[in-house]
């Protein structure tokens, strides 16, 4: 009688999805597929983080329309305001979560593409083809209103941007920096308590288009780092040196050439490196700039093609990116990449790169997020339908949210052996009392054996299992270790789960699988 031949996945889907490899020469702990899940903090599969809507009342100002950005705006006493726009509208979201329209009177809002920089009180708030908004609590009061109407400090703030108003702006260095496609302008710095000015001392304009080949191109994103201003374009990177004093020290640095950024707002400062969206995936500024090679720099070179049907997908339904939301979280270790056309978001875990330098990656699907913010207190904020969601809690502003996951296939080393499924056991953490089914697939047929189970309370033990099965302790964490009988034969086996996840933590340690070999075909 043959003997049972166990597989034995520790940390199942640990290296996040791969669709670009042939399925049965990857690892096991690749996935094909990962849906609503994260890489916790232990290196295991988990359910990811539901939302709550934080905004509890004004619903009527947006009347059932999207949150389409939202910004965060310093007082001069260190507190914070949070803005909102959608519905063609600039909206104040107060200390008790209710919604007040702030949108100036005579002022018409053509459309939602808001980015936003604040600077000593002030925030200014620009989008293609409409005169900048500031708004600033100065006098007490909230007030936002256009930029030519501002006569504090000597205004207005600006004489003019010229016909094309910027579509960009950041801050840095006490500086505002925007950009109108063609030409950067940076303001005066703060001194003297004087509001910074786009005219006058300091201030100056950058026309990058004598710089770059052929003189064909278009600024998409700014971003600074290291004493660096990065000018994002479409196909191309040019990188000045001495953005702290534009004046004495700026100088070209460096062109990257052949590659730029297709997405205002996928640019993300992570401390020590810039991660933006490319037209060949998600790529890392810092590894382009120290390798200056195509090779090893895409961070979702594992899903390229799914990305760039995501991407294709956003362009036919919008007519262009701008829809396209980032954020990166310190305290989750992500970067999260919204295409809210198709309600999917792409996770990138940011602990670690895998080996070949790429980031494992999740996918969110079936959540749709309109607009990004990581506050001051490192929470992440999403944009809503009438308000604002919370990341956080184990629901989706109370409903239960699906967490799909199935293994690569896997032909142990025996191509063309008939293998038998008899066993599948299941380590559990969390999730008790939720419903948690457990299925197999053979010869690239999907799902053809399921079975559920309810999860146990289980037993508590002191320990989780961090990246490459290094113990880490941790306290109370519950487990369930389920099994269950196998059924069906196949020459590859492919093993998934399925739960809803509603109100409680939930991940995967292990998975053991058991076969009996049969006839070689």
């Amino acid at each position: 009688m043959k003997q049972l031949q166990p597989i034995s996945i520790v940390a199942p889907g640990f290296f996040g999805l791969n669709t670009q490899e042939s399925s049965v020469t990857l690892s096991s702990n690749y996935a094909l597929q990962a849906d609503n899940c994260i890489i916790d903090q232990y290196g295991r599969l988990g359910a990811r983080k539901g939302w709550t809507m934080q905004t509890v009342s004004g619903f009527s100002e947006l009347s059932g329309q999207i949150v389409e950005g939202i910004f965060e705006h310093t007082n001069a006493d260190n507190t914070t305001d949070i803005l909102l726009t959608g519905n063609s509208k600039v909206l104040l979201q107060e200390s008790d979560y209710t919604l007040t329209d702030i949108t100036p009177g005579s002022y018409t809002i053509n459309n939602n593409n808001w980015k936003s920089a604040c600077i000593y009180d002030h925030t200014l708030l620009v989008q293609q083809g409409q005169e900048p908004l500031i708004f600033t609590r100065e006098s007490g009061s909230p007030v936002c209103h256009p930029e030519s109407s501002h006569t504090a400090h000597g205004g207005p703030y600006t004489p003019s941007f010229g016909s094309s108003y910027p579509r960009d702006i950041i801050a840095a260095y006490g500086r505002f920096w925007a950009h109108d496609g063609e030409t950067i302008y940076w303001s005066t710095d703060i001194a003297d308590s004087t509001f910074p000015a786009f005219a006058g001392g300091t201030s100056g304009t950058l026309n990058i288009a004598a710089i770059l080949p052929k003189n064909v191109d278009t600024i998409v994103a700014l971003a600074v780092h290291n004493d660096f201003l990065i000018i994002f374009c479409e196909r191309n990177i040019v990188i000045y040196s001495g953005a702290s004093n534009p004046i004495g020290d700026f100088k070209l640095n460096d062109i990257i050439a052949g590659v730029g950024c297709i997405a205002r707002d996928s640019v993300q400062n992570t401390g020590n490196d810039l991660i933006f969206l490319s037209d060949t995936g998600v790529r890392s500024l810092g590894r382009l700039v120290q390798e200056k090679s195509l090779p090893m720099r895409d961070l979702t070179k594992n899903v390229r093609d799914d990305l760039l049907s995501f991407i294709a997908t956003e362009r036919s339904i919008n007519g262009g990116l701008d829809k396209v939301k980032t954020v990166y979280s310190e305290i989750n270790a992500f970067y999260l990449i919204s295409f809210p056309s198709t309600s999917t978001v792409f996770c990138l875990d940011m602990r670690q790169a895998l080996e070949d330098g790429s980031a494992r990656t999740t996918l969110w699907n079936k959540h749709k997020i309109t607009a990004f913010l990581r506050d001051r207190d490192r929470n992440v904020l999403m944009g809503k339908t009438n308000g604002i969601g919370l990341y956080g809690s184990y629901t989706d502003n109370g409903s239960a949210y699906r967490m799909k996951f199935f293994s690569n296939y896997i032909d142990m080393g025996m191509a063309t052996t008939k293998k038998i499924l008899k066993r599948v056991n299941v380590t559990v953490i969390g999730g008790s009392g939720q419903i948690f089914i457990v299925k197999a697939g053979y010869d690239y047929f999907g799902a053809s054996f399921s079975y559920p189970f309810e999860i146990n309370a289980g037993q508590t033990f002191e320990y989780g299992i961090a990246e490459y099965s290094l113990a880490e302790y941790v306290a109370g964490v519950l487990i369930d270790k389920v099994s269950t009988p196998g059924q069906g034969s196949g020459e590859v086996v492919q093993i998934g789960f399925e739960a809803n996840v509603n109100g409680q933590e939930l991940s995967v340690q292990k998975l053991d699988i058991f076969v009996k070999t049969g006839r070689i075909n």
